[in-house]
């Protein structure tokens, strides 16, 4: 089931037609968007009232806990699950006055679907001027790969160049040529630190006393002080807490635009983050083409053992590929 959304009303909810009482269902307020799950939360999605950008604000385990942190006092702009970089020298991630923001522009559909309980959401980011840079379509499923034992999250931003004239309500950002936009706009540049991407920011129980696990073909490692950068299929963040045990792991997707270079830190906090390595490789996007960065996340009450996370990573990467 798909719904259309374009008036933010008060209180949205929205259900499948053909749902029992403990069926998946999204409630939409003016800020936020929340999938619930046999009664039981899923994420909770700031798309609104935001400093900067729109995030992931909560995602729960199977269990319950939430895993996410938002602005706390040592980063303030550092919110839950967030995809922020630079594009021509100007900075999404760090919310300065010199900085960037990412408008929300509408929702274009919310699925219900049984393939995976998601949305997807257009965004304008706007340089310090108001004028925007690029556009970003953004989809964020809850994936049918979840269960009673992980919860499995598939992330999606796909860039372009911004066209004042641009139609919202295709279902991706790819137009053809010859429709009368100007095939000479200037490229943007997609830059950022060794930390920009997609970032995950956890709660307090999960800071400096975890572990990070990457998959057997981790390549390109080096340090910056306290962080540690490396090539992997994926990265993953073990705790283990006597009463809530966890684990979560980021996957890169094969058909990004190159394999994700990820960022861990422990101390004075832990921090994960997929990056593109666009500090040291810019890239440049050009008239009419989409850059793709697609991730996803998954979470486990327990402490998985790197087999487990190379069985999902995998059945991961054949569901994404449909």
């Amino acid at each position: 089931m798909k719904v259309l959304l374009f008036l933010v009303a008060p209180v949205l909810t929205v259900v499948a037609s053909n749902a029992a009482a403990q069926s998946p269902q999204f409630t939409m307020t003016p800020a936020e968007l929340a999938l619930h799950e046999n009664a039981a939360p899923v994420f909770v999605y700031r798309y609104a009232d935001v400093p900067r950008k729109p995030y992931l604000k909560e995602w729960y385990t199977p269990k319950g806990l939430n895993i996410l942190r938002d602005a706390p006092h040592d980063h303030l702009h550092h919110h839950g699950l967030m995809m922020a970089i630079k594009v021509n020298d100007v900075n999404y991630w760090e919310e300065t006055a010199a900085g960037g923001y990412q408008q929300h522009r509408m929702f274009n559909n919310v699925s219900l679907d049984p393939a995976g309980q998601g949305f997807r959401q257009f965004l304008a980011w706007h340089g310090p001027d108001a004028e925007p840079d690029i556009s970003e379509s953004r989809s964020i499923h809850h994936s049918p790969l979840s269960n009673e034992n992980v919860r499995v999250l598939t992330w999606q931003s796909d860039f372009c160049l911004y066209f004042a004239r641009v139609d919202m309500l295709r279902s991706d950002m790819r137009r053809p040529r010859g429709d009368g936009r100007d095939d000479n706009q200037p490229p943007a540049t997609l830059g950022g630190n060794i930390y920009h991407g997609l970032g995950m920011r956890f709660p307090e129980f999960m800071d400096k006393v975890g572990v990070f696990i990457m998959a057997d073909d981790m390549t390109g490692a080096f340090d910056d002080g306290p962080h540690h950068l490396a090539q992997a299929r994926w990265c993953a963040y073990t705790v283990e807490h006597d009463e809530t045990p966890v684990t979560v792991a980021m996957f890169n997707c094969p058909d990004n635009p190159r394999p994700t270079l990820w960022f861990t830190m422990l101390q004075p906090f832990a921090y994960l983050s997929g990056t593109q390595d666009l500090q040291r490789e810019p890239m440049v996007l050009k008239s009419w083409e989409t850059i793709t960065m697609r991730y996803g996340v998954a979470a486990w009450d327990a402490i998985m053992d790197k087999a487990d996370i190379e069985a999902l990573y995998q059945a991961w990467v054949e569901s994404v590929k449909q």
